[in-house]
């Protein structure tokens, strides 16, 4: 048998090498669309400092009777405020954890269904769901500003930390209920972006 000529390795060489080119392009251009360049994955602490069981409640922006508040549930799967009887003012109960975590952010746990408060959607139009719980920032929520005191409970904003906009009461809809959603937090406390821990315990 003769022996392999010396350029046919030649081509052979080439063909691996264009490859490798293309693979590592490959390989280049995932890690840059996941990773830009500078920017580093944001690592959130993971302990629960403490938690507490609560309501979920906003004093309606636009109430038919003075002092009227609403709870955040999770009607039908979807986020809504409901509103809150004069007799569940004083003894309903909560139906979310509350977990502070370190680095001072909140997780929202509804109790009925174990999911989780999030945003969900395309950056800059975000939309408040109920999600499988995974610690991530889509599912940190961030208290800002000073309290505002009212009926003897501190109402706080509440942003979400990967999109930075806040926890906001929508418009009335047929129910009645009010739609819940998420909005660029005002430079202000505003009425329909406060919240409180209501029926606390734990």
């Amino acid at each position: 048998m003769g022996g392999r000529a010396r350029g046919s390795w030649l081509p052979r060489l080439a063909g691996i090498g264009l490859i490798v080119v293309l693979v590592a392009g490959g390989v280049i251009a995932y890690l840059v669309t996941l990773h830009p360049f500078g920017a580093r994955p944001v690592t959130l602490p993971t302990r629960v400092v403490s938690y507490q069981t609560v309501g979920l409640v906003a004093e309606d922006a636009q109430p038919r009777a003075a002092g009227e508040i609403v709870q955040l549930l999770g009607k039908q799967g979807v986020p809504r405020f409901i509103p809150v009887s004069s007799a569940e003012e004083q003894s309903g109960t909560g139906q979310w954890t509350a977990d502070l975590m370190a680095g001072n952010t909140y997780i929202f746990i509804f109790l009925p269904s174990g999911d989780c408060l999030g945003a969900t959607g395309r950056a800059g139009r975000p939309r408040l769901a109920l999600q499988h719980c995974n610690l991530s920032a889509s599912q940190r929520w961030r208290r800002i500003g000073p309290g505002t005191l009212a009926q003897g409970h501190s109402f706080y904003p509440y942003a979400n930390v990967a999109d930075g906009a806040c926890l906001t009461e929508g418009a009335e809809l047929p129910g009645p209920v009010w739609a819940a959603g998420l909005a660029s937090c005002a430079s202000a406390a505003s009425a329909d972006q406060v919240v409180a821990f209501w029926w606390a315990a734990g």
